[in-house]
C-alpha cells in the first residue's frame, strides 16, 4: 500500500508523530556539522564589499570550471567540441562564451551529467517541477543541501528569526488528507519547530479556524507562499474580531509576493513581508534585507540576466556553484527579472515568473501551488492547468519524446488526488502559449 494511504488513515496524533518523525530526518539533512559551518562563512560574507564578493563568485566559477572537466562527461565533450578551454572561463562574464542549458537537455543526458569523482552511494537525488510543469529529478549530497539552507538562514537571521522561532509554515505538502472537512488542518514538526497548515483546506468554511489557531497558539513567525497567506490576511481583514498581536515576521518565497498581498499582508498582521527567491537547483539566490531592499546572493551562484528580445525584463540563468555532483551550467530558470547594479550589489527590482493564479474547487476551496501533480513527471516538457468553470480542469500537455500511455495514466492519478470532484480532461498540444512578456502561465483560470 502507498505510504501516503497509510498516513491519511492514522488519527491526528499519530499523524503529528509521523510529521516530527520526517521532521527529525529532515533536520539531520539540513542542520549538521556542515551546516553550521556554513552559516558562519556566509555570515562573515554578509558584510564584503560587492566586488569583494564578485572575486569570490569567481573564484568559485574557476574551481567548478576545472572539476567539470576533469569528471563531468557531458561538459568535457561540450568543451571541447566547442574548441573552448575551461579555464578560459574566469570569471561571471565568461559564461557568454557557453550555450544555455535547460531542464530537457539534462533530462535526455542525465548520466552524463553526473560526476565520476563521487561515489553513488554518496549521492541523493532531489525534486524538483517549477511552473512549466515539467518534472526534474536531480543529484546533489547533505552538505549540498546544508549550503542551500545555510544561505537562507543568513536572510532569515538579517531579519530577527531564530532557530528557537515557531513557524506556522503554509506550503504545499499533503500532510492533512484532502478529504477531511473537520479541524485541525495542521500537523506539527517538532524538531523543526513547525505548525505545518495545510493550503488545501483554505476555504471559506475552514479559514476562520486558521486565523483562530494562529492567535491561539501565539505564533510569532508566518512563512507560505503569499498566496496562502494572502487568503489568511484578507479573512482577517474582513473580520473585526480577529486581532493579531504576536506576529513579528512574515515571510514568503516560492510565488512572487504581489504589490497588492504586501499590501493586505501587512495590514492584516502589522509587520512588513519580506520574501526570498530560491531554486531546489540552487543554481540563483536572492534575499530581502531588512530594509525591504532584493540582491543577488552573489557568493552562493552566479547569476546571468540575458536579454529578451523586445522586452524589458532579463531572463535569469544561472551556475550552481556548490553541486559538484550534478553541476548546472548556466541553467535556464524561465524568470524574469529586472534589476540594476548599486554599491551593495545587484538589486532586483521586479521578478516574474511564479505569480500563479488558483483552482477553484467546487466546495471554493483555492489551491495554488499545484505544480506537485507534475512533480515526477519526467516525460513532459510542459504544461498548463485550465480552469473553465468550478467542475472542469483541462491539463495542456506538451510530450516529450518517451511520453506513454503510462504517464498519462500517472498524471491523471495524481491530478485526481488534489483536484477533488472535478472532471479532468487532457488535452495534448505542440506548444503551450506565452504570456506578452514570454513567461509559461502555470494555472489559467477564467473564473
Amino acid at each position: 500500500m502507498d505510504v501516503m494511504k497509510i498516513y491519511d488513515r492514522l488519527p491526528v496524533p499519530a499523524q503529528d508523530l509521523a510529521c516530527s518523525l520526517k521532521g527529525a530526518q529532515i533536520r539531520r539533512n539540513r542542520y549538521g556539522r556542515a551546516f553550521s559551518y556554513y552559516l558562519q562563512q556566509y555570515e562573515e560574507r554578509g558584510s564584503w564589499s560587492y566586488d569583494r564578493l564578485c572575486e569570490y563568485r569567481d573564484r568559485r566559477l574557476r574551481r567548478l570550471m576545472k572539476h567539470c572537466y576533469d569528471t563531468v562527461p557531458y561538459y568535457r565533450k561540450m568543451f571541447d567540441s566547442l574548441g573552448i578551454d575551461y579555464r578560459q572561463i574566469r570569471r561571471l562574464e565568461d559564461l557568454q562564451r557557453l550555450p544555455v542549458l535547460d531542464k530537457q537537455t539534462v533530462n535526455e543526458n542525465y548520466q552524463d551529467f553526473i560526476t565520476t569523482a563521487k561515489p553513488r552511494s554518496k549521492i541523493i537525488t532531489s525534486h524538483t517541477s517549477g511552473t512549466t510543469g515539467s518534472g526534474f529529478v536531480f543529484c546533489t549530497t547533505h552538505n549540498v543541501l546544508s549550503e542551500q539552507w545555510a544561505v537562507w538562514w543568513r536572510y532569515r537571521k538579517k531579519l530577527g528569526i531564530s532557530f528557537d522561532t515557531w513557524c506556522a509554515l503554509f506550503g504545499s505538502k499533503g500532510i492533512v488528507p484532502v478529504e477531511r472537512k473537520k479541524p485541525p488542518f495542521s500537523r506539527f514538526n517538532l524538531p523543526c519547530r513547525q505548525e505545518y497548515f495545510s493550503s488545501f483546506h483554505m476555504n471559506d468554511t475552514n479559514i476562520r479556524w486558521y486565523a483562530e489557531e494562529i492567535i491561539r497558539r501565539k505564533h510569532t513567525w508566518i512563512h507560505g507562499y503569499p498566496s496562502a497567506v494572502n487568503l489568511l490576511a484578507d479573512y482577517i481583514l474582513a473580520h473585526d474580531d480577529l486581532q493579531i498581536r504576536d506576529v513579528r515576521y512574515v515571510t514568503t518565497g516560492a510565488e512572487n509576493l504581489l504589490p497588492v498581498q504586501r499590501e493586505r499582508i501587512r495590514q492584516a498582521f502589522g509587520v512588513e513581508p519580506r520574501s526570498h527567491y530560491g531554486l531546489a537547483e540552487g543554481v540563483a539566490n536572492f534575499s530581502e534585507d531588512p530594509d525591504g531592499a532584493m540582491f543577488v546572493d552573489e557568493d552562493f551562484a552566479a547569476v546571468e540576466f540575458l536579454d529578451i528580445p523586445g522586452q524589458k525584463g532579463k531572463e535569469i540563468v544561472g551556475t550552481s556553484l556548490s553541486n559538484y555532483v550534478m553541476p548546472l551550467i548556466r541553467y535556464r530558470t524561465h524568470d524574469i527579472a529586472e534589476y540594476r547594479v548599486t554599491d551593495r550589489g545587484r538589486q532586483i527590482l521586479s521578478l516574474d515568473g511564479r505569480q500563479e493564479d488558483y483552482v477553484t474547487l467546487p466546495d471554493g476551496c483555492l489551491l495554488g501551488s499545484l505544480d506537485q501533480i507534475f512533480r515526477d513527471m519526467l516525460h513532459i516538457k510542459e504544461a498548463q492547468i485550465r480552469q473553465k468553470d468550478l467542475r472542469h480542469i483541462e491539463l495542456h500537455v506538451v510530450q516529450g519524446d518517451h511520453y506513454t500511455k503510462d504517464d498519462e495514466e500517472q498524471l491523471l492519478r495524481e491530478a485526481k488526488l488534489w483536484l477533488i470532484g472535478m472532471e479532468i480532461r487532457i488535452v495534448y498540444t505542440d506548444k503551450i502559449p506565452r504570456t506578452q512578456n514570454g513567461k509559461l502561465r502555470f494555472v489559467v483560470s477564467e473564473l
